[in-house]
């Protein structure tokens, strides 16, 4: 049955929002994908984020092993270019639907894992990291029909305020899910604490797919055709837009890919933080989107991508500069300069990441664009995978290195950042690739592209 997209997407009155906090150009209906996505964070900041690899040291876990768990996402994601060839046969809807709701047994069998006493350290942790892999496995296949539904339902004349509301309900919903776990695991939390933080993921979990389910469907016969043609990789490297997007991005990769893990290993190994305090200070990382998301969206309509790309990522440097230096001993680790790291932190990745999103929307074509989406995940997602592997790595290898240069002591966490500061600098000069959308040598070679 054909839908037809302006009347998911248009509604002459809009919505209000809640509260009227939020007025949108759009329906109740798409509305609905944020709050999808404010549940959503509450379950995957739990089970991809601090808590698990808090539980995974616990349970013995070195660098190598936190990497590990910070690229399951990334790697399965991967799974989105087979997934593509099949998604042509279902609504994208229901595509989405069918993955999110299996996925939720395996955050299930992670929260036992804390409670099974009787195993060793090993086996719990082996236990975990099953449950993580297929956890992953089954999100990076439903992963394959977000974006090619969002770009079906949201036209682009609100793209960029669709995307801002969007991750201010994920920040929301992050911020919410660290309370929680932060108190939860006060003191010094146990195997009890450990799975009731993860139940809370269950939850969360369970209740986004209720909001999931009420989105409204943009799977029709004439879209399925133009959206899922199989383009050659000789077209797509030809169109430059999206090549250079794809580059930059496997660049910022570098930065990006064990943020999720090694910072949290620095303060609770190096800087002896306790895991309540940890979770309560990562809070600023989505307080900081929320106050700025609404600005960024209205910047980025009225400047464009790049320019917000650019200055996010210079800032971000900045941030990463301040973490090199109170990891080598210069500036002094305590809880109010890590709040105000993550907080600035918090706001040049929600910056980038919504400049850089809606920069991707922009050079994907519209013919094929299935394929696009799912060969550029693929692309940078491996590089996300492969990126904290190696970080794992190096920091294995450095063990208990203390050099002494000036005042300054590099040691294995505070070597990290300065690795990832540099690549962050070089990220910001080459970001002089990108093309944005609209300009007369992206246009041509888009509308060229067919021939």
């Amino acid at each position: 049955m054909k839908i037809p997209i302006d009347s998911v997407t248009d509604d002459p009155q809009g919505y209000p929002g809640p509260l009227g906090l939020f007025p949108v150009p759009y329906s109740r209906g798409v509305f609905h994908f944020h709050w999808f996505n404010f549940y959503n964070a509450i379950c995957f900041q739990i089970i991809l984020g601090a808590p698990v690899v808090l539980l995974a040291k616990d349970l013995g876990a070195n660098s190598v092993i936190l990497g590990v768990i910070a690229a399951f996402t990334p790697l399965m994601t991967v799974l989105q270019l087979p997934s593509a060839h099949y998604l042509a046969r279902y609504s994208y809807r229901s595509f989405a639907l069918m993955g999110w709701s299996l996925r939720s047994v395996f955050i299930a069998t992670a929260a036992l894992v804390p409670l099974l006493s009787i195993c060793t350290k090993e086996v719990r942790l082996g236990l975990l990291l099953t449950s993580l892999f297929f956890f992953n496995l089954l999100r990076g296949i439903s992963t394959t029909s977000i974006l090619p539904w969002i770009t079906g339902i949201v036209s682009d004349s609100f793209r960029s305020r669709f995307l801002s509301i969007d991750q201010i309900f994920i920040s929301a919903g992050a911020l919410v899910s660290m309370l929680f776990a932060a108190f939860l695991m006060k003191g010094h939390p146990g195997p009890g604490q450990y799975s009731l933080v993860l139940w809370v993921s269950v939850v969360g979990a369970v209740i986004s797919l209720n909001y999931l389910r009420q989105v409204p469907d943009a799977h029709h016969s004439t879209e399925a055709g133009s959206s899922s043609w199989k383009i050659s990789f000789k077209a797509m490297n030809s169109l430059s837009p999206f090549r250079n997007w794809i580059l930059l991005n496997l660049l910022f990769a570098t930065v990006g890919g064990g943020l999720g893990v090694f910072p949290v290993e620095y303060l609770r190994v190096q800087a002896h933080f306790a895991p309540s305090l940890i979770l309560l200070l990562s809070i600023g990382t989505f307080i900081g989107p929320m106050l700025i998301l609404q600005l960024v969206g209205s910047r980025v309509e009225r400047f464009g991508s790049v320019r917000m790309i650019r200055l996010s990522v210079a800032g971000f440097a900045l941030v990463l500069a301040l973490w090199f230096l109170m990891s080598a001993g210069l500036i002094s680790a305590d809880w109010r300069m890590v709040l105000f790291l993550n907080l600035s932190g918090g706001m040049a990745m929600s910056a980038f990441n919504l400049a850089n999103g809606h920069l991707w929307m922009a050079v994907v074509p519209s013919e094929g664009k299935n394929h696009y989406f799912a060969i550029a995940t693929v692309i940078t997602s491996l590089f996300l995978g492969i990126v904290p592997i190696l970080w794992g790595w190096l920091l294995d290898s450095l063990g208990g290195i203390d050099l002494i240069a000036g005042p300054l002591h590099l040691r294995r966490h505070s070597i990290y950042f300065l690795g990832i500061c540099l690549l962050s600098i070089i990220t910001l000069v080459a970001s002089r690739i990108l093309i944005e959308p609209g300009c007369k040598r992206g246009m041509g070679e888009a509308e060229n592209l067919k021939d």
